[in-house]
């Protein structure tokens, strides 16, 4: 009999700012199969609304981890303080918040825009601000990071949960620390923003990606943050000229789960 896997990697947004069928900003949520509350990686603009269309309120949110402050990946949670104090909606619990120094100081720019009573400060709200190479312990989740160079503070983030991993590249260049961070993941959800031929300073084209997942040997490699120029579908042809391993294409709303290795192939690829 076939093990459930530990948790689903649920996919908010695949896109960019731009507007674009299908593709949304970056969004995320790791989904545990055991439990009710989930945790969000990146929450750029739409990822509540897409939650919602996932089976998920805002009360199922138990944290919120931040790659960087670029507004694709992190406006809406200004909505998230919204929803959470608004009276009709189910009762929210406690809510952490994870991201890379200056988390703090843009939820107070982001909430004081809107006025000293506004209802986009959080409340039960703890921010963790963490470096480059923290490791966090959440119960049965650990989260760790690597800087991306994206920007100064972008980080790129790697969760454990019961035996199974995902690494998620928020933006990145083709850096060694995402490679090292991702060595031996079950699953790589890594950026893809850009054709080869079109490639932006900073940011991951099918061919970049593809090296970094061969790098880390990683499991599967998950293609997203697709800008318009590129097709899905184009870029994992491009990729599997370089990568062998299974190659899936994120949507908005679609579902993806880890494919553990035998354990002491794990073990010889594990950071």
């Amino acid at each position: 009999m076939t093990a459930r896997p530990p948790f689903t990697w649920i996919v908010l947004g695949s896109g960019s700012i731009l507007p674009r069928a299908g593709h949304g900003p970056a969004g995320n949520a790791l989904a545990p199969t055991d439990a009710e509350r989930v945790t969000l990686f990146d929450c750029g603009p739409g990822t509540l609304r897409s939650l919602g269309a996932a089976g998920f309120g805002a009360h199922a949110i138990e944290r919120v981890v931040v790659s960087h402050f670029h507004p694709d990946h992190c406006l809406d949670l200004f909505a998230l303080a919204f929803a959470r104090r608004n009276p009709s909606g189910p009762a929210c619990g406690d809510l952490e918040l994870v991201g890379p120094r200056g988390l703090a100081a843009l939820l107070e720019r982001g909430a004081a825009t809107f006025g000293t009573r506004s209802w986009t400060r959080f409340e039960r709200t703890s921010v963790v601000e963490v470096e480059p190479g923290e490791r966090l312990e959440r119960g049965a989740l650990e989260l760790r990071c690597a800087p991306t160079r994206h920007t100064p503070e972008a980080l790129a983030w790697r969760a454990e949960l019961g035996g199974c991993s995902v690494t998620f590249s928020g933006d990145s260049g083709e850096v060694e620390e995402l490679a090292a961070l991702a060595a031996g993941t079950d699953l790589f959800a890594c950026e893809c923003s850009f054709p080869d031929d079109r490639a932006v300073e900073h940011h991951l084209t099918p061919s970049g990606a593809a090296r970094i997942a061969r790098a880390a040997d990683v499991g599967a490699l998950l293609l997203t943050h697709f800008y318009p120029e590129l097709e899905p579908e184009d870029a994992r042809r491009v990729a599997a000229r370089t990568f062998s391993g299974r190659i899936e294409l994120a949507h908005d709303l679609s579902r993806h789960v880890p494919a553990p290795r035998p354990s002491a192939e794990r073990r010889a690829a594990r950071p």
